[in-house]
């Protein structure tokens, strides 16, 4: 099987980003119309817990490994059969244990205040499960040949579909159902997308043995991964629980719409780490350098996080004017304009995260990440007195305290103009974002916003800190528009 472009990887693992926040507009105007609340506030703590529990289970850590090797194996010219295979072997063991431990937790749930009317949702979800867990399973396979473009677009299959039935259901059943049910039918498409694109499948049994051979290793790499890979839900989750703890449901609502909206940005993260560590892999497969490889896709994606969140903070204000958002949900855009700029760290740390776990430096990711979740959380178990803000205060504190234990390894050298004009953009966007929710309503906007976003592209036309190799990567139309600010 052939290696897919780098140019159509990038674009397609980037859509399901675009697409999911394209028509997420329609769907928060749906949701903020016919959906109580309340009532999405229980949906949000019920599913914090649902992550969190998933979050327990390092059978997706191991896919990873086993990913990884096969895609150092298959740049080598090996066998990669088996790999499929193991990965096959662990999707079915993953979704039975999700499974059952889902139905086990019931109690959980309903000791936290669950009502019993909504427990209907993690019944939808363990269809879901076995979907997603398949589905994961073949896009690693596709991922550790280089297919990432088949991948994206099995993800954007997924989010199209989705989002459309989430805002069509959402009309005619008016309940968080129609979430649910949503979220298992684009699983369900994205599994049968990738089964149409993979005509080679393998019994799950022929995968035993890599397992069984390679344990140490698998165990090693995949107890990283599966740490690692879930700290942003498992984050996301035990901030929102805390959230309806103390605050309640109304106030979860507010900091999951919050949330919610950031992830437009947050999101960007991810979606390069899946281009990029496919490339790294295969790159230490042919031990090259990869040092470069991580350069050609980071820098362009920290300046892009900072961009991003400059321009939605801009729009934030006219959401309820334009009646995307409505009713109590409007309380939410300070709080999402407050944590918008913590993005960047955000999209900083999973591409770093990710990049030093491919590269065999995980153990140290994997420290920086837990040390930082420790104390954001704990800052706001003892701060949780000053109310939502404070969640989201946490939130920054445990972005830097991970990103602080990065700079002890990279040395940033803050004389170098690329590391000055990333520093110099998220300070701009710090400035941008924090000025709405200060000052509410919000008598410094646009103006603040529109300055900020000037003196951000002034500075990145001035330095030009843009690799070249980033045109490649962009398709022909593009390329233009960044030709000013690249070296």
């Amino acid at each position: 099987m052939k290696r897919e472009s780098a140019i159509a990887g990038v674009v397609l693992n980037y859509l399901p980003t675009a697409t999911n926040y394209a028509l997420a507009i329609a769907y928060i105007v749906v949701l903020t119309r016919y959906i109580p609340l309340t009532q999405y506030g229980y949906y949000n703590a019920l599913f914090a817990i649902v992550n969190a529990i998933g979050s327990l289970i390092p059978i997706p850590g191991i896919s990873g490994a086993i990913a990884r090797e096969g895609a150092i194996e298959y740049i080598r010219g090996g066998n990669i059969r088996p790999y499929f295979a193991a990965l096959v072997f662990m999707s079915l063991i993953m979704a039975i244990i999700y499974a059952a431990v889902l139905v086990i937790a019931i109690p959980i749930y309903l000791i936290n205040g669950i009502p019993h009317w909504l427990l209907g949702t993690v019944y939808i979800y363990l269809g879901t499960v076995v979907a997603q867990s398949l589905a994961g399973a073949l896009g690693l396979y596709l991922w550790l040949m280089g297919r990432v473009v088949t991948q994206g677009a099995g993800s954007t299959v997924n989010m199209l579909l989705m989002r459309f039935l989430e805002v069509l259901l959402i009309v005619v059943m008016r309940n968080v159902y129609a979430i649910a049910i949503s979220t298992l039918i684009g699983s369900v498409a994205q599994l049968l997308y990738y089964l149409g694109n993979i005509k080679d499948l393998v019994s799950p049994i022929l995968g035993i043995g890599i397992i069984t051979s390679r344990v140490k290793y698998i165990l090693e790499f995949g107890f990283q991964s599966w740490i690692l890979g879930y700290m942003g839900i498992l984050s996301f989750s035990l901030f929102t629980y805390l959230v309806y703890r103390y605050l309640g449901p109304d106030a979860t609502g507010i900091y999951g719409l919050a949330a919610a909206m950031v992830n437009a940005v947050i999101a960007l993260g991810p979606a390069v780490s899946t281009v990029l560590n496919s490339r790294v892999s295969h790159g230490l497969g042919l031990g090259i350098d990869v040092r470069s490889i991580f350069r050609d896709f980071a820098i362009p994606t920290f300046i892009a996080s900072a961009i991003m969140v400059q321009l939605i903070v801009l729009a934030l204000p006219i959401l309820p004017r334009l009646g995307i958002i409505n009713g109590d949900y409007v309380r939410s855009i300070p709080y999402a304009s407050a944590l918008f700029a913590s993005a960047p760290f955000a999209v900083a740390v999973t591409v770093y995260t990710s990049y030093y776990w491919v590269i065999g430096k995980g153990w140290y990711a994997l420290v920086a990440n837990l040390v930082g979740l420790g104390i954001g959380l704990a800052m706001y178990v003892l701060l949780h007195i000053l109310g939502l803000y404070m969640a989201v205060v946490s939130n920054y504190v445990m972005y830097i305290v991970i990103l602080t234990f990065f700079w002890v390894l990279e040395k940033w050298n803050i004389m170098n103009s690329t590391v000055s004009i990333i520093g110099l953009s998220t300070f701009l966007t710090l400035i941008s974002s924090w000025t709405l929710p200060l000052n509410d309503p919000p008598i410094t906007w646009p103006a603040m916003q529109l300055i900020t976003i000037t003196i951000t592209i002034i500075s990145l036309y001035i330095v030009k800190p843009l690799p070249k190799s980033l045109l490649d990567q962009l398709p022909r139309f593009a390329r233009p528009l960044l030709i000013p600010f690249t070296k």
